[in-house]
């Protein structure tokens, strides 16, 4: 019966280690700090649709989040991909992502965010700046972004035709400009193996709609 004992408490101190050796505490904090910022951005957006299609914009971010986090980045680039929208559009602050999230979060969505004092051509021209020379996860919330809004585009075109620019600021021959020159730029400065699979989707989708 000793033995026994001493066999089976053996064995709980080795579950203890294998259990104390994996980071609990942050896995929990991950998936609370996505909850949260999944809250606070359908609530930040609440009462916006997308301009297309008329679904409520929150379901963007989440594909948004959702390309990231099948592309296997961290869950602090995946919540930025739920907020990446929410200082420009939204009575959210930088201030309150950076109290709630942490400066990583904030400033991948400071990154992405457009200064709406400058013309539209400008706001434009300096996305694809960034996502020339930015980090890897700066390009990929740019990307991703992108290819949420060209899959709408896609499937509006082949129900509504060329009129599907119409829901634009700018027309085709700018969104032209400004798409290409995202699938221009995006890999540069990146190694070949650290590409993710969607920037190729991406690509792949620009030249389709924009028949290139």
């Amino acid at each position: 019966m000793v033995v026994k004992l001493l066999f089976t408490i053996k064995k709980l101190e080795s579950l203890a280690r294998i259990l104390y050796s994996i980071d609990i505490d942050s896995e929990w904090r991950l998936l609370f700090m996505y909850e949260k910022a999944r809250q606070m951005m359908i609530e930040a957006h609440s009462g916006q649709v997308r301009k297309i299609t008329g679904e409520p914009y929150f379901s963007h971010p989440l594909n948004v989040a959702r390309i990231l986090r099948r592309a296997g980045f961290r869950e602090e680039v995946v919540v930025a991909g739920l907020l990446h929208d929410a200082v420009e559009d939204t009575e959210m602050t930088d201030a309150d992502i950076r109290a709630t999230f942490g400066d990583e979060v904030a400033d991948l969505v400071a990154s992405h965010t457009e200064n709406k004092t400058l013309s539209w051509e400008e706001r434009k021209a300096h996305t694809i700046e960034q996502v020339r020379t930015g980090s890897l996860e700066e390009k990929a919330l740019i990307v991703a972004d992108k290819l949420d809004n060209l899959t709408s585009v896609k499937y509006a075109l082949s129900s509504e035709g060329k009129s599907v620019w119409g829901y634009f600021k700018r027309g085709y021959e700018l969104q032209k400009w400004y798409n290409e020159g995202i699938k221009n730029n995006m890999e540069y400065g990146l190694n070949p193996s650290d590409v993710p699979s969607f920037f190729d989707e991406y690509a792949r989708l620009v030249k389709w709609i924009f028949k290139k």
